[in-house]
C-alpha cells in the first residue's frame, strides 16, 4: 500500500502543473492569441521525458476530486433516490434538481460542463506531450501506459458529456486549443462523439493493465477492466446487446474481480479498492488540505458525507426503504440470524443484509452505526422531520461517531467515491442476457449478486438444497420487470455517474418505462410510517422509538402516519424533453460564437 500512498501524495503535489486557458472568444483583438499564452506550461521547461508527463496524468487523476464531474448529490435528487433533507411532508430546502427546476443557467450544470471539459484539457495536454517526446523515450511500455491512460479519460470525460447534454451533441476536443478557431469549436453530431470516445477507450482497453498488474502495484490507476466497462457501457445505451455482451463478459471472467462478501468491506473505508472495485475516485486522509475549500476538490476530499447525512442532504425516500426492508431473506442462511437478547434463541434479522451494507433504517436493530450503538438508536429518523432512511456509501459511519470527528470537520471527508464495479456489470450483463433470450444466463447472474446478500434465490431450485429459491417460472417480460424494479435500484443505488437516470432513458426505449411513468407511479404510492419499539443493549431494556420513524408498504391498523407527497411536485414538474438531458450551459452559448 506504500505506491498508493506515494500515488496519492502525488496527485495533490503536482495539480498545479496543469493550468486551464482562459476563455476570451468575446475579445475583439486577437493579437493575443499569437502571444506565449503565460497560464500554460511550456514545453521548453515541462513535458521533456515521462517523469513530468506522469506528473501531468497526475492533475488528471486530481480531476476527478472536483465534484463536478459527476455532480452526485444533485443527481441522487433528480432520481428517485433522493429526498432533500429535513422537513416532512413540506421540506426546509427548495432544491431544484428535486423538483426539476433545473436549465442551462443552474450552476451544476455549468460546473459538470467545465469540469468535465477541464480533465479533458489535462489529458490532451499529456497526450500531445506524449507523441513529442515518443522518439526519445525507452521505457516503451511505461509510454504506452501513460498514454492509454491519458486516452483513457479523455474518453471517459467526453461521455460523461455525451451522456448528460444535448442528447450527446457536444463538442469534442481532440487537442490542446491555441487559437480562438479552437477554442469555438461547433458540436459534433453524436455518432461522431460516440466514435471519437470510443476509440479512445478501444486504446485504453487494448493497452492498460490489468487489476494489481501495474509494475508498482498502484491500485488507484485505472485499467483495461475499466475501460471494457465503459465500452460495454456505451453500447447498452445504444440497446446494442450484442456488441456489449463481449466487453461485459470480459470484466465478468478475464480481470480478476470478484462479488465481495466481506461485509466490513462493502461501502467502508476498509474496503477502498476492494475485490469487486473496477474504479474508484481515490482521496486519502492523510493528504488532506483543511486550509482550502473543501467543496471544490481542491482540498483533496469530498463532502458527499455532509450531502447524505445532514439536515440539508439527500435522505432515502419512502419507497426505497419499504423494498429494502421488505427484500425476502433466505431462511437457510445462516447470516440472517440473530442472538435474541430476550428469548435467547435465534431469531430472523429485521432488515436484510443488502440494506445494512446500504441505506440505514430504523428498524436495523443488529448492524452497528457510527460506532456508538445500533441503527436503531441513531436519532435522525422521524416520519415528521428528517425521514426515514441513510444513505451510507458516502457517510463514514464505520470510522467516527459523528462526522464533525473527522479530521478538519465534517466537510473534508477522504472516503473513496466508487465509479464502477462488478455487480453492476453483472447487472448490465443479465440484462443483455435477457434482451438475447438467455432468461437462465441472465437469472444466474442475478442470483450470484443475491447469494452475497442471503436472499431468497429467483426461479426454480432444481434440487437445490442449499438455498430457498421463490419457485417462479420467469420469461423474458418477468425477469425484466423484476431487473428494472428490484435488482438494479437496489443493488447500484446512488452510485456511479447518474446510473439512474440513465437506465430510465434506455428502458423507456426498450421497455416503454422512462422516469415520467416512474415519477407517476411514485405520487400515486403510499407508504405508511409507524412507531418502532427495539431492544436497547447498552440499557438492556425494549424501547420506543416515536414520531413514525419507520416505514411500512401496507396500511397498518395502529397509529400511523401517511407518506403520499414525496413525488408529487416532482412528477408535474419533469418533461422528458427538458430534463432528459442537460442543455449546453447558457454560459458556454454566450461565449461560443459557433454555439449561436
Amino acid at each position: 500500500m506504500r505506491n498508493l500512498f506515494v500515488m496519492k501524495q502525488r496527485i495533490l503535489k503536482y495539480i498545479t502543473l496543469t493550468l486551464l486557458v482562459a476563455f476570451m472568444a468575446s475579445c475583439e483583438n486577437n493579437e493575443f492569441l499569437e502571444e506565449k499564452n503565460p497560464n500554460v506550461v511550456s514545453t521548453d521547461s515541462f513535458w521533456r521525458n515521462l517523469s513530468e508527463t506522469d506528473k501531468g496524468l497526475n492533475a488528471v487523476y486530481q480531476t476527478l476530486h472536483n465534484p463536478g464531474v459527476i455532480i452526485k448529490f444533485e443527481e441522487i435528487l433528480r432520481s428517485d433516490m433522493g429526498y432533500p433533507g429535513y422537513g416532512r411532508p413540506n421540506p426546509d430546502n427548495t432544491e431544484e434538481f428535486y423538483l426539476h427546476l433545473y436549465n442551462g443557467s443552474t450552476d451544476a450544470i455549468l460546473q459538470k460542463w467545465q469540469t468535465n471539459y477541464t480533465g479533458i484539457f489535462r489529458a490532451n495536454q499529456v497526450i500531445e506531450a506524449l507523441e513529442n517526446i515518443k522518439e526519445t523515450i525507452s521505457d516503451e511500455a511505461e509510454w504506452t501506459s501513460q498514454m492509454a491512460q491519458a486516452r483513457f479519460f479523455r474518453g471517459l470525460f467526453h461521455f460523461y458529456l455525451y451522456t448528460s447534454f444535448n442528447q450527446g451533441s457536444i463538442i469534442i476536443r481532440d487537442r490542446v486549443p491555441e487559437t480562438n478557431d479552437d477554442f469555438s469549436k461547433p458540436l459534433s453530431s453524436p455518432s461522431e462523439v460516440i466514435e471519437f470516445i470510443r476509440e479512445d477507450l478501444e486504446f485504453a482497453y487494448a493497452n492498460l493493465y490489468k487489476k494489481g498488474a501495474y509494475p508498482d502495484n498502484d491500485l488507484s490507476r485505472v485499467t483495461s477492466g475499466a475501460a471494457a466497462t465503459i465500452l460495454g457501457t456505451s453500447y447498452l445505451y445504444e440497446l446494442d446487446y450484442n456488441m456489449a455482451m463481449p466487453y461485459f463478459d470480459d470484466v465478468i471472467n478475464n480481470h480478476g474481480y470478484s462479488l465481495e462478501y466481506d461485509m466490513s468491506k462493502l461501502f467502508t473505508t476498509a474496503g477502498e479498492f476492494n475485490d469487486e472495485s473496477i474504479f474508484e475516485i481515490n482521496f486519502a486522509a492523510e493528504q488532506v488540505r483543511i486550509d482550502l475549500t473543501p467543496w471544490t476538490g481542491e482540498s483533496g476530499t469530498n463532502w458527499l458525507n455532509v450531502r447524505t447525512s445532514q439536515t440539508q442532504s439527500a435522505t432515502g425516500p419512502a419507497w426505497i426503504a419499504s423494498a429494502y426492508k421488505e427484500e425476502p431473506m433466505d431462511p437457510l442462511d445462516s447470516r440472517n440470524y440473530y442472538n435474541d437478547p430476550v428469548s435467547g434463541s435465534l431469531t430472523l434479522r429485521h432488515v436484510p443484509l443488502r440494506a445494512s451494507a446500504m441505506i440505514a433504517l430504523v428498524d436495523d436493530n443488529e448492524t452497528t452505526y457510527y460506532l456508538d450503538g445500533t441503527t436503531s438508536e441513531y436519532q435522525r429518523f422521524h416520519g415528521t422531520a428528517w425521514g426515514f432512511a441513510w444513505w451510507k456509501k458516502y457517510q463514514n459511519h464505520d470510522i467516527v461517531s459523528v462526522e464533525s470527528e473527522l479530521p478538519g470537520g465534517q466537510q473534508f471527508s477522504s472516503k473513496n467515491i466508487t465509479l464502477n464495479r462488478l455487480a453492476d456489470v453483472m447487472l448490465m450483463q443479465a440484462e443483455c442476457k435477457i434482451k438475447t433470450g438467455d432468461v437462465n444466463g441472465a437469472i444466474n447472474l442475478m442470483n450470484d449478486i443475491r447469494k452475497r446478500w442471503g436472499l431468497v434465490l429467483l426461479g426454480l431450485s432444481n434440487g437445490d438444497i442449499a438455498h430457498t429459491y421463490d419457485e417462479q417460472v420467469y420469461t423474458e417480460q418477468s425477469l425484466m420487470q423484476h431487473l428494472m424494479r428490484v435488482e438494479k435500484p437496489l443493488e447500484m443505488a446512488v452510485e456511479g455517474h447518474c446510473i439512474r437516470t440513465l437506465d430510465f432513458r434506455r428502458w423507456k426505449k426498450s421497455e416503454n418505462y422512462g422516469f415520467k411513468e416512474r415519477l407517476e407511479e411514485l405520487a400515486s404510492e403510499e407508504y405508511y410510517g409507524v412507531n418502532f419499539t427495539y431492544y436497547n443493549y447498552t440499557k438492556e431494556q425494549n424501547e420506543t422509538r416515536f414520531n413514525y420513524p419507520s416505514i411500512e408498504s401496507q396500511k397498518p391498523t395502529g397509529a400511523h402516519i401517511t407518506v403520499d407527497y414525496e413525488y408529487d411536485i416532482p412528477s408535474l414538474n419533469y418533461n422528458e424533453e427538458r430534463h432528459g438531458y442537460f442543455p449546453i450551459p447558457f454560459a458556454e452559448v454566450n461565449a461560443n460564437p459557433n454555439l449561436n
